[in-house]
């Protein structure tokens, strides 16, 4: 009977034995067959993973780069050197943004398509734009980008507008796709990554590829990529001893060119878990057997109640809830798993925030942007209407900031801005915003109900920037000007009451004072002066600047020996316009250089139609402060005096004393060039400069024009006599002619020719006049047909 039992146990364990054998052994088959599908599909799905990877990455990556160009695009200084029009400086500019990127190429383009600087040496300046297509696009639809063949090299462009408001040009970025791009998709997607691209211009192609160099070559060799991408790439394919399966992906690109993506995923490796799986299965299969069901039901106890716990945590960060942590007292790797959820809950979290601070704040001096500024004023004047109180705005610009940055470099001059951030921040209350605008400009807003007492804490702020910095062992003094404009007297809302401030600014710059509170008729001059600004090239175009001709008398033999080129633009509707109405607006926004060259064109042409006519006279031409500085000023001449046959030396330039101080080492290489054509050059309105009797005797000077301020009153005032007559003598022992300017009677005159002085200029002579009124008056004039040596009675000299 024992032995019966022993038998019968011996069958029923043989019986369990092979019942659970053949158990393993089916499940053993059935998990190598279904391993087998699965990973097949496993790899096939990768690679499609891969495909959308890459394609998310190029997506983001894409959307990154716009909101970068944007910025960019946004940025008020960087509107202000498009705007200037200056080749260099929009060059450098570019150079920089692109470096803080890391972008490959940077282009600006007018609006017609040309380039007009970019970042690869000059060579497209000029030229179109090398892809047309993402051109069109960003006309059509304010923003283009896309993947595209440039110089050989897959590359990814954004294009978008320079606003002004509207647009004044293009500015484009591209990013290389390069092999750093493929190892993050490979490192993203678990897989190789090979590139190929060819222009549509060419048949040659090149490859990008993280596979080690040999299978690269063997690759190639076994494919017929790229010659015929339409099928011909198989399955899978072995390079060395590994098996690969290949997706080839074509890219869409923006200028229909063949750029193709083939994703390797290695088979062997894909396999490796597999078959540890298989082997860990046989070895735990007759053991987990026996506890699977008592084990199950334990561990769906143990597992699924947190596993429930993080999925609802999980929700919540999704939701972008990240108050709540993961509280799970679990040893094992669900508790580790809800630590690492509970890490990245705090990091994105705090990115988050970090974001947040970031985009509200100014990078450099960590003021609020213009994004909160405007926010906490729109809340400030919220509050405002329900309390009944008024909110004051001041806006602030630093003086000769752009000359203190040109002189001492970029890096001091952000040292500066920081350190006039930390002073604006000391002189407010904490209840009040201080914020970096752009560039040198900062907006103060103060909830206040007193008008005045905002209008002192405006000064005082101002009065705080007057001690000087000390920047890098070098003092800089800085003076502000600020314009104020309150709610609701001004404005009732936040835009509204920012732009008066500016308007007032703006006064407050003109005049010359440290804060201007807004006055509604100011708006009338600022719109007036934009008009001005956006016709000038109009006025150009359409012939609608004259030029007014006054002569110069030689006071030795009374006779016209020059004429002065002065420039008026007869306004269609706001009729004769001189020169102090239009000149600093085409100064301030970079458009001088094509006034200054019409002006040197027609002078110089009617010159040398009067020496035909044999009317002997030169003319004198003034230059902007800015023309000396213009790269291009001397070919201008040049060639203008070329296509006219005038003689250099019937042509002066008139230069202000201001002009040439403000670049002294510059401005003298500009001279000594002139000079050596032969020009002359003469220094207008001395008197009223600055410069130093040492640096006046290095100049290439021919002639000295003494300001009519002191000459207008020379019969009155005994101090203006002795002013005039030392600046006559000091001419003349360095070897100058002296030119007056502004002889109002014949007083006047005879004072002059008592003092010696040279060339005489002013309405007791003649008024200027068209060119054609001006030629009459050289034929009619005694004082242009016959020597004459006008006086008046006796010793005028006291």
């Amino acid at each position: 009977m024992g032995f019966g039992i022993r038998s019968f146990q011996a069958r029923l364990l043989s019986l369990m034995t092979a019942g659970l054998v053949l158990l393993q052994a089916v499940t053993l088959v059935a998990v190598h067959l279904a391993g087998q599908r699965t990973l097949e599909n496993t790899v096939t799905e990768e690679l499609r993973v891969g495909a959308r990877v890459l394609d998310r990455i190029l997506l983001a990556r894409g959307a990154q780069l716009s909101d970068t160009v944007r910025v960019l695009a946004a940025d008020f200084a960087f509107r202000e050197v498009v705007a200037s029009g200056d080749p260099e400086t929009i060059t450098s500019v570019l150079a920089n943004h692109g470096a803080r990127i890391d972008a490959d190429a940077v282009f600006l383009m007018s609006l017609d398509g040309i380039v007009e600087a970019e970042t690869l040496g000059g060579h497209y300046v000029g030229q179109p734009f090398p892809v047309p297509e993402l051109l069109s696009r960003a006309k059509s639809e304010s923003e283009a980008s896309g993947v595209v063949s440039f110089g050989d090299r897959p590359h990814q462009f954004v294009l978008v507008p320079v606003l002004a408001p509207q647009p004044i040009a293009l500015v484009c970025m591209g990013f290389t796709i390069d092999r750093d791009f493929l190892v993050e998709v490979g490192t993203l997607t678990a897989m190789d990554v090979s590139i190929w691209s060819r222009p549509t211009t060419s048949d040659a192609f090149a490859m990008l590829s993280t596979l080690p160099r040999e299978k690269q070559n063997e690759l190639l060799g076994r494919t017929r990529i790229p010659s015929s991408p339409e099928g011909p790439v198989p399955p899978t394919i072995e390079l060395g001893t590994e098996s690969f399966a290949l997706a080839l992906r074509p890219l869409e690109t923006a200028d229909d060119s063949r750029i193709e993506v083939l994703l390797q995923r290695s088979i062997d490796e894909a396999r490796g878990p597999f078959r540890r799986l298989e082997l860990q299965i046989f070895a735990l299969s007759s053991g987990a057997l026996l506890g699977a069901l008592v084990a199950a039901v334990f561990l769906a106890r143990s597992v699924s109640r947190p596993l429930h716990r993080l999925a609802d945590g999980a929700g919540r960060i999704e939701r972008g809830d990240y108050s709540l942590a993961f509280d799970i007292e679990c040893q094992d790797e669900v508790g580790q798993l809800a630590k690492a959820f509970d890490r990245m809950r705090r990091g994105i979290s705090e990115r988050e925030e970090k974001i947040r601070y970031q985009a509200m704040h100014d990078t450099l001096t960590d003021l609020p942007n213009r994004t909160l500024f405007l926010d906490r004023l729109e809340h400030a004047i919220k509050q405002a209407q329900r309390r009944g109180t008024q909110v004051v705005v001041v806006m602030m610009d630093l003086d000769r900031f752009k000359e203190i940055n040109d002189t001492l470099g970029h890096h001091l001059g952000d040292e500066l801005l920081v350190e006039v951030a930390r002073r604006l921040r000391s002189m407010i209350r904490e209840s009040d915003t201080v914020a970096r605008l752009g560039g040198d400009e900062f907006g103060i807003l103060l909830e206040t109900s007193d008008v005045p007492r905002a209008r002192e804490i405006a000064q005082r702020v101002g009065a705080s920037l007057e001690t000087p910095f000390a920047l890098g062992g070098i003092t800089v003094t800085v003076n502000a000007s600020m314009g104020l404009s309150v709610y609701p007297l001004h404005a009732t809302d936040a835009v509204t009451l920012m732009k008066h401030a500016d308007v007032a600014m703006y006064d407050a710059k003109k005049t010359h004072i440290s804060v201007s509170v807004y006055e509604p008729r100011r708006d009338e001059h600022s719109l007036r002066r934009l008009a001005v600004l956006s016709e000038l090239r109009r006025a150009v175009d359409d012939d609608q600047l004259q030029i007014h001709y006054q002569p110069k008398i030689d006071i030795a033999s009374g006779r016209a020996v020059q004429a002065e080129a002065l420039v008026r633009w007869l306004h269609p509707e706001q009729g004769l316009l001189r020169p102090d109405e239009f000149i600093p607006q085409a100064e301030s926004s970079g458009k001088i250089r094509m006034i200054t060259e019409w002006v040197l064109r027609r002078s110089i042409h009617d010159c040398a139609a009067w020496h035909a006519a044999g009317l002997d006279l030169a003319v004198a031409v003034n230059l902007s402060a800015l023309d000396l500085y213009d790269a291009q000023l001397l070919s201008i001449v040049d060639g203008i005096l070329n296509e006219s046959g005038l003689d250099p030396t019937r042509l002066v330039i008139e230069v202000t004393e201001s002009a040439v101080m403000k670049d002294a080492v510059r401005a003298n290489g500009i001279l000594n060039e002139l000079k050596a054509q032969g020009i002359v050059i003469a220094i207008d309105d001395f008197g009223t400069g600055y410069s130093s009797l040492a640096h006046l005797r290095r100049l290439p000077v021919d002639e000295l024009k003494i300001d009519k301020s002191f000459v207008t009153n020379l019969g009155a005032d005994d101090e203006d006599v002795a002013i005039v007559r030392s600046t006559i003598e000091l001419g003349h022992n360095l070897g100058l002619s002296v030119i007056a300017e502004g002889v109002e009677n014949g007083e006047t005159w005879q004072i002059l020719r008592e003092l010696r002085c040279d060339m005489a200029q002013g309405f007791f002579i003649a008024r200027p006049e068209p060119r054609a009124r001006f030629e009459q008056w050289m034929r009619e004039s005694t004082w242009a047909r016959e020597p004459s040596y006008r006086s008046v009675p006796g010793n005028v000299l006291r």
